[in-house]
């Protein structure tokens, strides 16, 4: 699968042309991280979802799950 990304955020319109840069499903999201030369990656709703738990628990975030669970309600 070809990995996506662009120095700058990408638009509302621009993003949802884009499949997610983890799963392929349709884009609606984007990440940048510093390691990865601050890129901007296309993410679906569900892998949008499950990096922000991932941050919250290395965060160690008492309420991790509940925050994510009312993220992924937001989101939907």
């Amino acid at each position: 699968m070809k990995r996506s990304g662009r120095r700058e955020p990408y638009t509302e319109i621009g993003i949802r042309r884009l499949a997610c840069a983890r799963c392929g499903e349709p884009a609606r999201f984007q990440w940048n991280a510093c390691a990865d030369g601050n890129l901007w990656r296309p993410m679906c709703t569900r892998c949008d979802v499950a990096i922000n738990l991932l941050v919250l628990r290395f965060m160690r975030d008492p309420d991790a799950a509940k925050k994510a669970a009312a993220y992924k309600l937001a989101k939907a």
